[in-house]
């Protein structure tokens, strides 16, 4: 998949990373693949609870329901599996867990709708926008997984909700919560990222015009210049976390491709390249954000063809294969071998997501 004409690959001064072979990376991919459709299994048979049809937020069981962020990263490897092994029982279990997942949506918020903290809580009060938009992100994957257009139905109606009631009509930028607490990137970078890809698939200028809205407020308002112009917190916090910039990478790919607009194009090269630069090759935070950096990452690659995108992941990916892996046979260490949460659904699931998205991405010719 590459837009008309090819992306104008930057010069990379200050950062390498050095890959194998061709034919190492190749047979990396295939143990990619093993890693992240065995994971799967186990996490189904350990984690899964068919009583109340979704997963546990822990194992063993503490009678706790999970958050959207502690099942976001299952879902994304339900559907990056399929994504990279097609199999009917693929397919099908990205089709089964994703109509299960529709138990987010908590009709009683704002009276019309939206995304609830935890998997299925009814008045729920007080919702979050990331946690939306990290739902919205996982229902494109299981589209790109099916073919299912319902799941560009749900993909659609959370980022209508996030529009209408988590952006700030009159001064911009996006709320956190329904509380309009403060603003913060997360949810705007998720919500750009769904717009632009809403409008690849559906040509729809609806979804264009969310998406530069968003992309025109973000330039204007959040742009770190310490941290070479990558997108920080808010208008007045420049905190900059690799996980925003990755969905901005990858909405700027996004737009790249439908609008054969170069300037998308080199924009997600420009903020991939300064975050080489800010961030360490192994970035020291935990596998769930990490992994939705690396995967924007990795979406540019497919584009652009530039390896050092791909570098970057899999050097994270290699770390994880020999660090993450508990004596229990669990992905429930950090990429560094030590343990995050013993027991908690997110952070073996983000590490065999990561593990999937690598499976999926053909390796550089060389």
């Amino acid at each position: 998949m590459r837009p008309v004409g090819r992306l104008l690959a930057l010069v990379l001064t200050s950062i390498s990373i050095p890959l194998p072979s061709h034919a190492a990376l190749v047979a990396s991919q295939a143990q990619y693949q093993q890693f992240a459709e065995q994971g799967l299994v186990q996490m189904q048979k350990d984690w899964w609870n068919p009583k109340k049809g979704w997963f546990d937020n822990r194992f063993p069981d503490d009678g706790q329901l999970p958050s959207e962020w502690s099942s976001y990263p299952m879902m994304e490897l339900v559907a990056a599996v399929a994504i990279a092994d097609p199999t009917p029982d693929n397919v099908a279990l990205v089709n089964s867990i994703f109509k299960a997942g529709e138990n987010f949506w908590d009709p009683t918020i704002n009276g019309t709708g939206g995304i609830a903290w935890q998997w299925g809580l009814k008045y729920s009060g007080n919702a979050y926008f990331d946690d939306a938009g990290w739902w919205g992100v996982s229902y494109l994957d299981a589209y790109r997984a099916t073919g299912n257009i319902r799941w560009l139905w749900d993909a659609g109606r959370v980022l209508a909700y996030i529009d209408r009631y988590g952006w700030d009509a009159q001064n911009g930028g996006m709320w956190w919560d329904t509380g309009h607490a403060y603003k913060t990137s997360e949810p705007l970078a998720a919500a750009t990222l769904i717009a632009a890809t809403l409008y690849r698939i559906q040509h729809k200028k609806y979804y264009l015009n969310l998406a530069t809205k968003y992309l025109a407020w973000a330039d204007a308002k959040t742009e770190n210049p310490n941290a070479g112009n990558l997108y920080g917190r808010n208008a007045t916090d420049g905190t900059v976390m690799d996980y925003v910039e990755g969905m901005m990478i990858d909405a700027h790919v996004q737009l790249c491709l439908e609008t054969k607009q170069q300037s998308y194009c080199q924009q997600a090269e420009a903020i991939a390249q300064a975050s080489l630069n800010e961030f360490p090759t192994l970035h020291p935070w935990t596998p769930e954000p990490d992994t939705i950096y690396l995967k924007g990452m990795l979406d540019l690659y497919a584009v652009d063809g530039n390896p050092t995108w791909y570098a970057l992941a899999y050097a994270n990916a290699e770390a994880a294969r020999e660090n993450a892996r508990d004596d229990t046979g669990w992905w429930s260490k950090d990429w560094w071998g030590d343990w995050a949460d013993p027991g908690v659904l997110f952070t073996p699931a983000g590490t065999l997501e990561l593990f999937a998205w690598m499976a999926a991405a053909q390796p550089p010719a060389s």
